[in-house]
């Protein structure tokens, strides 16, 4: 591997999903005020996202905040994620000459139906809308994205979001388990094909967002909504910007292993 430079110096293209709330908010403003001015972020999610602009813009206003209305389970339409990142370039009057770097941050997920242990998971269309949101429809807008960035002559980054539960099975958790898995070995795979590309996969340990919310409200393994309740009394769940912050001082250090999987917390 060449001198590592620090990933934010260098005028970039970044696409984020997930980007409405929680740690996807958190990676848009504080990536946001360490690129160049010029670069170019894109913020994806199913969810409106201008006042997510308007919050980067405040800590940014050098760079350009694009918003794209994003559905990563739309498995209907075969042509959906084809093109979508050349569009936007034309749409806005970029191209992809206009940037050092090129990079993507997977941080769309969903938690799955936590009422039901595994051998009640009967609705095969429920479960393979799971896996288009949280495999299929990442899969896919990772191969737009490099299909429109293919210059691997540039620097360019994917940091996938992961959980300690790929390797840790924990009751309920079925299917986000088996999703974040699926997700952390594509990477590892990718990594093999492409090693041009500098991926990350980082777990964030536990934040205080809408989906540790959700856990407690609706899991059926009371252990598991208990060790929720301990980690948010004595301090082990964070705010989203604490695990963030490490992420990005790993990507400023730029010194880890390609596809790596990195804890900002061991919890397990």
């Amino acid at each position: 591997m060449a001198e590592p430079h620090n990933i934010f110096l260098k005028k970039t293209f970044v696409a984020i999903t997930g980007a409405c709330r929680g740690l996807g908010r958190s990676i848009a403003l504080q990536f946001g005020a360490k690129f160049p001015p010029n670069s170019v972020m894109v913020l994806m999610d199913i969810l409106p996202l201008e006042s997510v602009k308007s919050e980067v813009l405040s800590v940014a206003p050098n760079i350009d905040v694009l918003v794209r209305h994003f559905d990563q389970g739309n498995s209907e339409d075969k042509n959906y994620f084809k093109g979508i990142f050349s569009r936007l370039l034309q749409d806005n009057n970029f191209s992809q000459n206009d940037f050092e770097q090129y990079m993507i941050v997977h941080d769309c997920a969903t938690m799955g139906d936590l009422s039901k242990r595994s051998l009640e998971l009967s609705d095969s269309t429920f479960v393979r809308k799971y896996f288009d949101i949280n495999v299929t429809g990442m899969i896919l807008l990772n191969t737009s994205f490099f299909q429109t960035f293919s210059d691997s002559s540039k620097s360019r980054v994917v940091v996938n979001m992961s959980s300690a539960h790929t390797s840790v099975p924990l009751a309920s958790y079925h299917l986000y388990c088996a999703g974040k898995a699926a997700r952390d070995m594509y990477m590892r795979v990718l990594a093999v094909e492409e090693p041009s590309l500098r991926i990350l996969i980082f777990s964030p340990g536990c934040s205080d967002t809408d989906m540790a919310k959700q856990v407690e409200k609706t899991c059926m393994d009371k252990s598991v909504v208990e060790m929720l309740q301990k980690f948010r009394a004595d301090g082990t769940m964070t705010s989203p910007d604490v695990p963030i912050s490490t992420l990005v001082q790993i990507l400023e250090e730029n010194t880890f292993e390609n596809a790596v999987y990195v804890e900002s917390v061991k919890l397990f």
